[in-house]
């Protein structure tokens, strides 16, 4: 399908592989991720609690790129590789890219995402390097507003701690820590192995399976991410900070409620955010306009994001007209909910889906994270791919007007008073 052939195999020790084999490319990128993020501060293993300072997913990326107390990064550029690694809320993820042979740089991948090779003096200098990360964070007018944006939504749930956790516990982490988290979350059972290759899959999963036989698991309980009951009201209505800046940002966001299965809030997730497509964005005829009266500059845009466990609508822009930005958005949420979209809308932007949709299956990194999301949430990633194929005009209207709109905040970032 698509110039795509997959195998999936879990293996003795639990590691999940997914190898998918892209004819005539001679690319290939593997992704190992454990899934564990920015989420995971409280865990339920078996009937036991655990806690964790916050950020520690994040802290432990950075740490694990040492094997054998040699810097895996120069390993991989040794084998003619190129690699990264990121942490979001839900998962953390380490991956290279070659055109050459897989095999070498493979073993490493897994080498080193297996083993964990830490000490204090490792820990002490990377912690002023997240340090510096945070406070760069803190400095940035759009990180800052995303971050406030948060907090004023959420009371509970860990969507309001940043992914880099809060200063004092990065102070505090310890090598003890750190190990603690590791010793949950890599086990072999916890990880995802994605591969996307021009070369003969069925070659590659034959050496993985024989390269972790050295890696048996080394446990068999369960782990469960622990996230607390959220109130339906949002916990701040208006959030004002200032910060060295000339014009101000404005976030205008909505709290709603998350669905009872994956497969749900995927499809209400892809239908809000065509909607939002259809009434901010250049597809708007009005949007021109908006830049042309100065309510909105080049910094615009809305976005969404449903799951399980939540669901919310952000509207955000550098504007000097924040007041007028303010009720812009109201107004459009009114239509949001009452005004069905065109059909010629409807139609262009589900056309524009699909073709990005397609143009990303050769977007390696893209493909990854992608299959690595489905696996891990156990929705059919075939299904999800071709669900704006089938979406409706008429089921995106009864999603977009069934929302509850009155729980709403107002995020302000503005400039200095003298």
């Amino acid at each position: 399908m698509y110039n795509m052939d997959c195998i999936q195999k879990q293996l003795d020790n639990g590691l999940n592989v997914i190898l998918i084999h892209k004819e005539g490319f001679v690319k290939s990128l593997f992704l190992c991720a454990t899934q564990a993020g920015g989420f995971d501060i409280e865990q339920r293993q078996d009937q036991e609690d655990i806690h964790y300072l916050t950020g520690c997913a994040h802290y432990l990326e950075h740490q694990m790129f040492r094997f054998q107390h040699k810097d895996v990064t120069e390993l991989f550029a040794q084998m003619q590789a190129q690699t990264n690694a990121f942490t979001t809320y839900t998962e953390t993820c380490y991956y290279f890219q070659t055109t050459a042979s897989v095999y070498e740089p493979l073993a490493l991948l897994l080498d080193f995402v297996e083993n964990l090779d830490i000490d204090e003096q490792s820990v002490e200098k990377e912690r002023q390097i997240i340090l510096s990360e945070y406070d760069m964070y803190q400095q940035s007018p759009e990180q800052r507003l995303v971050k406030e944006t948060y907090r004023s939504l959420y009371k509970n749930h860990p969507i309001h701690v940043d992914i880099l956790g809060h200063r004092k516990d990065i102070e505090q982490i310890s090598v003890e820590e750190l190990t603690k988290f590791y010793n949950v979350n890599y086990d072999p059972s916890r990880l995802t192995l994605i591969g996307v290759t021009g070369q003969d899959v069925n070659e590659v999963m034959d050496f993985i399976v024989e390269h972790q036989k050295q890696y048996p698991s080394k446990s068999n309980k369960q782990i469960q991410r622990i996230i607390h009951d959220e109130q339906e009201q949002v916990v701040r209505k208006e959030y004002t900070c200032e910060m060295d800046i000339t014009t101000p940002y404005v976030c205008v966001a909505y709290k709603l409620h998350g669905f009872d299965s994956i497969e749900l809030a995927n499809k209400v997730d892809l239908a809000v955010q065509m909607r939002l497509d259809s009434l901010f964005s250049t597809m708007n005829p009005q949007f021109q306009d908006w830049i042309d009266r100065q309510i909105i500059t080049q910094y615009a845009a809305a976005e969404c994001d449903f799951n399980c466990d939540r669901g919310y609508i952000l509207f955000y822009a550098q504007t000097n007209k924040v007041n007028e930005f303010i009720e812009l958005i109201q107004e459009l949420m009114e239509e949001f909910k009452t005004v069905p979209m065109s059909e010629k809308n409807f139609e262009a932007i589900q056309n524009s889906y699909i073709g990005a949709n397609l143009r990303g299956l050769d977007n390696f990194e893209n493909l990854a994270v992608d299959v690595l999301r489905s696996s891990i949430n156990q929705y059919d990633f075939w299904k999800w791919f071709n669900q704006v194929s089938s979406l409706t005009i008429d089921e995106l209207f009864s999603i977009c007007s069934s929302f509850d709109i009155g729980n709403m905040t107002v995020t302000k970032i503005v400039p200095k008073t003298m």
